[in-house]
């Protein structure tokens, strides 16, 4: 739960209908205040308090990968016609498909009806990942609508999944906007039920285990549920969430943060968790593999730069992007045999400087995208198009950048979406609260975007491609689904 402020000074008075945005009538590529982390039912002032400063076989090491200061890259994919970074795509307009857990106010259900169907009343983040032929969402800090997981106490992580299954929803992403579904418990064993009769069952919170020798306690530090009473050990609470996931060998990886206790939220390290035999009939249970980076007493393996992780496999490797101090973080790059995913260690850090990859952890080694202020970051590859693609929110903005390898050069920031432009604020805000008189995204008077995840496939046409995404918003605490259209130049 991370609320994002912008100024009031900046809101229109007025709203009109409609869901696209052009990039003819887009706002500046200028700086702006960086929008604040939240949690619960704070305020911004007590929120910016207390988090506003904290969020193949092994290859070898060393050696060059070849012209990856210059648009290689060890096993990248290798753009068209040149450079992608230096002449990326160019983006036709960005447009909202549907809000996907709640509609303009929290408790309003949209056709996915998550209130009623898994007990679901807010939730973020989303993150996609293609399994075989299912595509599912790990989603961070969830609400319940009734009874379970109230804004109150820390509060656990639910799984989603496309109902119509990861072919037909690349093919028509609009088919989640009522093909959304959560994985569940047993109604028997769900509380909501009997509650409400309208709630068919409530959704199933991801569970972890620790590794042999090792106990939970060394990787939640805020279980689920009454602060602080430790009432479920086993189940990450409020700011210990997904960062980043993906698929292989009949498994998915989830990469998961971890705050320093129930009264200090900040994240300040991660570790990574397999869910062994994923299925939309089960509940999500984790084996926690390893710790992979932290920044509490000095820095982790990986320096305290992998403390959220983007990841994506290719080429026998998985490739991690991570930031470190959430928000005021560059973006740095480290990669892992997939063979030895399972282990501990063997990670490798790319330093852009010299272009090498470098034993672990690396300290010195240069980010890939250096400016500061960065938390959630979402990176694909995209064999059709042979492009390596970036999405974050940075301080007011949702930015996109292209590369033909992991290792970059990457592209000037595009902004897909400016949350101090006019058009954007015309279309997605409704000022003063309360009065709406076309499509609403979010209070802008309170909150933004965030957690922006691009979904595993892209559309590609004669001239172009179309992505789509996930974005977080709070007030209403909620997950939007999104599509952009770039051109190739």
């Amino acid at each position: 739960m991370r609320r994002a402020l912008i100024s009031v000074g900046l809101l229109l008075a007025s709203c009109t209908s409609g869901g696209r945005i052009d990039p003819g009538s887009g706002g500046s590529d200028g700086s702006g205040a960086a929008p604040s982390a939240g949690s619960g039912e704070q305020t911004a002032a007590t929120y910016s308090s207390q988090v506003g400063s904290g969020a193949g076989g092994d290859g070898p090491s060393g050696g060059s990968p070849s012209g990856a200061g210059q648009g290689g890259g060890s096993d990248g994919g290798g753009g068209q016609g040149g450079s992608v970074a230096a002449s990326p795509p160019v983006l036709a307009g960005t447009e909202e498909v549907c809000k996907l857990i709640n509609d303009v106010d929290q408790s309003d259900p949209t056709p996915n009806a998550t209130q009623t169907r898994a007990n679901v009343l807010g939730t973020d983040l989303g993150i996609p990942v293609g399994h075989g032929a299912e595509l599912y969402f790990f989603f961070g800090d969830t609400v319940g609508y009734k009874v379970i997981w109230p804004f109150s106490e820390s509060v656990p992580d639910a799984v989603g999944f496309a109902l119509d299954g990861r072919s037909a929803t690349s093919a028509d992403p609009s088919l989640l906007c009522d093909g959304l579904r959560f994985l569940r418990v047993a109604p028997g064993s769900s509380a909501g039920p009997l509650a409400d009769p309208a709630i068919e069952a409530d959704f199933a919170a991801g569970a972890m285990y620790p590794p042999s020798g090792h106990t939970l306690s060394e990787f939640i530090k805020n279980p689920s549920g009454p602060t602080g009473q430790n009432a479920f050990p086993a189940l990450p609470g409020s700011f210990e969430v997904p960062s980043g996931a993906f698929s292989h060998g009949g498994a998915i990886y989830v990469f998961y943060t971890t705050v320093e206790g129930p009264n200090a939220l900040t994240m300040k390290a991660s570790y990574l968790a397999k869910w062994p035999a994923p299925s939309t009939a089960t509940t999500p249970n984790y084996d926690i593999l390893h710790r992979v980076d932290e920044r509490f007493a000095g820095p982790g393996p990986l320096g305290g730069n992998f403390i959220n992780v983007a990841a994506e496999p290719h080429g026998g490797y998985v490739y991690l992007f991570g930031t470190g101090d959430y928000r005021h973080s560059p973006i740095h790059l480290a990669r892992k045999a997939l063979a030895s995913i399972d282990t501990p260690g063997g990670y490798e850090v790319f330093d852009a400087a010299s272009s090498q990859w470098l034993a672990a952890p690396a300290l010195s080694a240069a980010p890939i995208i250096a400016e500061p202020k960065y938390g959630e970051t979402s990176f694909r590859y995209f064999p059709e198009k042979g492009i390596w693609m970036f999405l974050a929110q940075g301080e007011h903005r949702v930015v996109a950048r292209f590369a033909d390898h992991p290792e970059g050069p990457w592209s000037d920031e595009i902004t897909v979406l400016d949350n101090t432009d006019p058009a954007f604020l015309l279309q997605y805000c409704c000022v003063p609260e309360g009065t709406c008189i076309g499509e609403r995204l979010f209070n802008c008077s309170k909150a933004s975007f965030y957690g922006t995840y691009l979904l595993p496939d892209i559309a590609v046409d004669a001239t172009g491609f179309r992505v789509a995404y996930t974005l977080s918003t709070w007030d209403p605490y909620n997950v939007a689904l999104f599509t952009a259209r770039f051109e190739t130049p």
